[in-house]
């Protein structure tokens, strides 16, 4: 056990060193790999915040039936009687014409218009909630109540809910096709540094075969160098998308407050664990696969 804790041990440390010898080089191929997963990152972050603020926001299934003006309140207690007992009716609000009227006075934007007006313009309605949200079965009830003779109009409010929820689902499969396909980036630029690597150390690799060094023994420090390289670059895109995040933070949540009072989320620790050994796993994946065609190459 503490000889095969030694050989990683001295393989950790030659891969260190081999950071070391050539820190701009070093630097440089990091942070192409730390632009790579700043952008997935990055747009997580942003859908992670519209998903948590979307989730507030009321979208239970809603119906509104507008009534004739003409309308007897005879007629809208029948009416209102047949709402109820409709199978897919959650609850239902009535909202008279006189009331409708009083909450229109109070905008400032519309009380001098209104209190021009001799007659009320405005129907009884009734707020319907939804017990299903299948689009049968709401075009089903929508047709139903619109086919009552005092019934004006019938409209469905809670489509806006569901074309947020599509564009959320859109946004998700792009930032995982997006965080795909970076990655396959991040593994070819740690692959494609290793091999350069392999290519100049050449000489070395061949003398170190010669005397008996298995390739285990060849192949650990330079899996090692991938793992460093990935996880130094995790580490480079969550200081850029922290620096990001605590630049645009204040305009942020003064923006999030002015439409609600939730909490723009960062970078968690959990998170942050996560890039950081997801990008060390993928430097790992890289250098293994560039040392494995280097083997097929030469042997």
């Amino acid at each position: 056990m503490s000889a095969w804790f030694n050989a990683h041990q001295q393989a950790l440390a030659r891969a260190t060193a081999r950071l070391r010898a050539q820190p701009l080089a070093s630097l440089l191929s990091t942070f192409v790999i730390a632009i790579a997963i700043v952008l997935p990152l990055g747009l997580y972050v942003v859908f992670n915040n519209v998903v948590s603020a979307t989730s507030r926001l009321n979208t239970d299934p809603n119906m509104n039936v507008f009534m004739k003006l003409a309308a007897t309140d005879a007629e809208v207690k029948a009416v209102e009687n047949k709402l109820r007992i409709m199978p897919n009716t959650a609850s239902t609000a009535y909202v008279s014409r006189d009331v409708a009227l009083a909450e229109l006075k109070k905008r400032a934007n519309v009380a001098d218009l209104i209190a021009g007006l001799e007659t009320n313009p405005l129907p009884h309605a009734f707020t319907l909630r939804l017990k299903s949200t299948e689009p049968a079965t709401i075009a089903a009830m929508r047709a139903e109540i619109a086919a009552l003779p005092t019934v004006e109009t019938v409209t469905v409010d809670f489509e806006w809910a569901r074309k947020l929820a599509r564009f959320a689902r859109f946004a998700e499969r792009v930032v995982m096709l997006l965080g795909a396909l970076l990655s396959a980036a991040v593994v070819f630029v740690v692959g494609n540094t290793i091999r350069l690597q392999m290519l100049t150390q050449k000489d070395e690799i061949i003398v170190a075969r010669l005397i008996g060094a298995t390739r285990r023994f060849v192949r650990r420090p330079f899996l090692y160098f991938g793992f460093l390289q990935g996880a130094l670059a995790g580490l480079f895109a969550l200081a850029m998308v922290v620096a990001g995040t605590a630049w645009v933070g204040g305009e942020i949540r003064a923006l999030a407050e002015s439409y609600g009072s939730f909490a723009v989320q960062g970078i968690t620790a959990d998170l942050a664990i996560a890039v950081v050994l997801g990008a060390g796993a993928l430097g790992w994946i890289g250098a293994y696969a560039s040392v494995g065609m280097y083997w097929r190459q030469v042997e």
